[in-house]
């Protein structure tokens, strides 16, 4: 038995990357996951891959693009729909891309908000709706060291994950006594083939790895598989206690944390 048996969970952005090795996690320990994404070509193919591994009765698909709150209101009613609740929820739609540098724009600045804080909390505010009628519940939200310590990240990132680490700790205290859970995981450098790091890698191994190993103290990149069982944790009966909370998980890069 997994410890998310009998759980419907809602992972969005879940095709690739962190939310990809999300989902594979939950899925792992015996949840009904939804994975969703805006391509449809993609979502299809690691719907197919998931349900070959877990089974057709474990997985369901979304497709559509969860920037848009009418879009996140058809995704929780689809899953309440099929399951009868909603019992776990991972907030993972971002982009740490926008312009280095102190000298940004106010458009660069409400990019990154519409990307990395306003999703996340229109996914919780329409996942609430219903878990404080069943409740119970949780939501996870994915965040990043560099709402926590100053990086080398752009700033309007730094912020938006910021701003976002704040609204759950907030939130999370107004919710609790309905017994639902909200935390937040601030992952640090994830390797993923493709992603930022990926291309890093491709494009200058040797700086990269000189990077990883003057600041990550475990001198290496995380997965995103490590990232889904704190994930996978969190949502569990086993952390039942556990809310407000961000968790680090970094290899030990953040001084601060």
């Amino acid at each position: 038995m997994g410890i998310l048996d009998g759980k419907t969970a809602v992972i969005s952005g879940s095709t690739r990357g962190i939310g990809e090795g999300i989902a594979r996690e939950m899925l792992a320990e015996g949840a009904v996951a939804w994975i969703t994404g805006r391509n449809r070509e993609r979502l299809d193919a690691v719907t197919s891959a998931f349900r070959k591994e877990f089974g057709r009765d474990h997985v369901q698909s979304f497709q559509g693009d969860l920037s848009r709150t009418a879009t996140i209101r058809d995704l929780v009613g689809a899953a309440l729909e099929d399951s009868g609740r909603l019992d776990a929820v991972v907030a993972n739609i971002g982009s740490g891309k926008s312009k280095m540098g102190w000298d940004v724009d106010d458009e660069a600045f409400r990019a990154s908000f519409d990307q990395n804080f306003f999703p996340a909390v229109a996914l919780a505010r329409e996942s609430l709706r219903v878990m404080m009628e069943q409740k119970s519940g949780c939501i996870t939200f994915i965040a990043s060291i560099a709402g926590i310590e100053a990086i080398p990240a752009p700033v309007p990132y730094s912020a938006a994950k910021a701003a976002l680490i704040r609204y759950v700790k907030s939130t999370a205290a107004m919710v609790a006594p309905s017994g639902i859970r909200m935390n937040a995981v601030s992952p640090g450098n994830i390797y993923v083939e493709g992603g930022t790091w990926g291309v890093r890698m491709m494009e200058d191994p040797a700086g990269t790895k000189r990077y990883i190993d003057d600041h990550v103290p475990m001198k290496r990149f995380g997965k995103p598989g490590e990232i889904g069982r704190l994930v996978c944790f969190l949502s569990s009966d086993q952390a039942s206690f556990i809310t407000g909370a961000n968790i680090v998980i970094d290899g030990g890069q953040a001084k601060g944390a």
